[in-house]
């Protein structure tokens, strides 16, 4: 096949940890003028209703990176997806997961773990620092590199709002400071740093928030009252 006078090749495996008829997956990939590529997959009943798909340009570098995820299948044993962007490859392989596999319940499911994080999915803390691999994941931090999970987290009680995540200290680009101490504890691991802010006062029971080790730090004209 070519695509504007680039060899694309196209290799389709499957992957699953658990599912032993995985061999049973069936693909099929069709070129559309300009390089695109009409993926469709196939799979017997009973493996998946919610599909990860993954692609790479070098099956010898043993990297893939996660181009349709979580996708729902309900209904259907088969699934229609369109890359876009094949045509600017020379090579291109692609490999299926099934999403709803996760051995260790760390809120990653094994495909991913093994084919892009290269996380252990037998392990819920890969790196043993009392962070769960899909919270790091959902940071933003290195689950596979311990002590590289901890992060500074935001209450201001003047803007901020518990619905917020809590990761930044203004609202923006879907993050905010979260407006209780509480509940910024509650979404804190130990070892993080909980950043007090704002000109209002922090009225809450300080002494009965848990056994997480983390680090208060005010910051301007904070009051914290009991």
């Amino acid at each position: 096949m070519r695509a504007r006078g680039v060899l694309l090749i196209v290799v389709l495996l499957s992957f699953s940890l658990v599912k032993a008829d995985a061999s049973d997956i069936l693909f099929s990939a069709i070129q559309k003028e300009g390089g695109d590529i009409r993926l469709q997959v196939q799979y017997p009943g009973g493996f998946t209703n919610r599909l990860d798909l993954f692609a790479c340009t070098n099956l010898a570098s043993g990297y893939w990176i996660l181009v349709s995820q979580d996708t729902i299948t309900a209904g259907t044993n088969a699934l229609s997806w369109l890359d876009s962007g094949a045509g600017q490859f020379q090579a291109r392989f692609y490999c299926a997961g099934d999403a709803g596999v996760d051995a260790d319940s760390d809120g990653l499911p094994d495909a991913r773990e093994t084919l892009v994080y290269r996380t252990n999915p037998a392990l819920p803390d890969t790196d043993f620092d009392g962070i769960p691999d899909g919270a790091e994941i959902a940071r933003g931090t290195d689950p596979s590199s311990g002590g590289s999970g901890v992060m500074r987290l935001y209450a201001d009680s003047d803007i901020g709002n518990d619905a917020y995540d809590g990761w930044a200290g203004a609202v923006g680009a879907g993050h905010g400071p979260k407006r209780s101490i509480r509940a910024t504890y509650i979404a804190s691991y130990g070892g993080d740093t909980l950043q007090l802010q704002g000109g209002a006062i922090f009225v809450e029971p300080m002494l009965s928030l848990g056994g997480k080790s983390v680090v208060l730090c005010p910051q301007g004209e904070v009051t914290l009252r009991p």
